[in-house]
């Protein structure tokens, strides 16, 4: 059970990354233009909000798994890692670059900060990467 709770939490999360920055941001941007940034407001909240979760329950599961000789310690910390680092990417990237990326309630379009933007997109990107190596880790076990 919890093998399976740890691979369908990594999935959601990783087919939610890959959904996101691969389909929805580019299809908001190019077809909404000026009424992007009101629905990518909304959204935004709940992206993080479902890595955070998704993440805390892959390594609650990891972690509150039953003493077991064929899963040691270092399978263990093996398994987290990827899941711990992409967790706490999304947590820096849903406090400190949100709110100062969005602006919600104003009419007027912020001036984008670039530096905020590409490190947005590098926190993205990792997490990323860890989800893909949190599953490469979960199938060679």
């Amino acid at each position: 059970m919890g093998r399976f709770l740890f691979t369908a939490s990594i999935g959601i999360w990783l087919g939610t990354v890959v959904c996101f920055s691969f389909v929805i941001l580019p299809t908001v941007h190019d077809r909404l233009e000026d009424k992007a940034r009101l629905l990518l407001n909304a959204l935004f909240p709940r992206y993080y909000w479902t890595g955070v979760f998704c993440g805390l329950v892959a390594l609650g599961t990891v972690s509150l798994a039953p003493y077991n000789p064929a899963f040691p310690l270092g399978e263990r910390v093996r398994l987290a890692f990827p899941v711990v680092v992409g967790l706490v990417c999304t947590v820096i990237a849903q406090l400190l670059l949100l709110p100062r990326l969005s602006h919600p309630g104003t009419d007027k379009p912020p001036p984008v900060d670039e530096r905020l933007h590409r490190f947005s997109v590098m926190l993205n990107t990792t997490v990323l990467a860890m989800l893909v190596l949190a599953v490469a880790a979960v199938t060679t076990r």
